[in-house]
C-alpha cells in the first residue's frame, strides 16, 4: 500500500471554522493549568529531544 507523502491542506473556510471551534471557553484547556508534575515531564522530554539534535 502506498504511503501518503503530503499532508492534507485545508482551505481557508475550513481553517476558519476549526479556529472558531477552539476559541475561548470552547478550548479544552481554557481556564486550566498544567500541574508541576506535567510541566516537569514536558521539560524533561524537550531537553531530551533538543539534546539529541546535532548542530554542525
Amino acid at each position: 500500500m502506498a504511503k501518503r507523502t503530503r499532508r492534507k491542506v485545508h482551505n481557508p473556510a475550513t481553517k476558519y471554522r476549526m479556529s472558531i471551534k477552539k476559541r475561548g471557553s470552547l478550548n479544552p484547556m481554557y481556564g486550566k493549568h498544567h500541574s508541576k508534575e506535567t510541566i516537569e515531564k514536558i521539560r524533561k522530554k524537550l531537553l531530551e529531544h533538543w539534546g539529541s539534535i546535532v548542530i554542525d
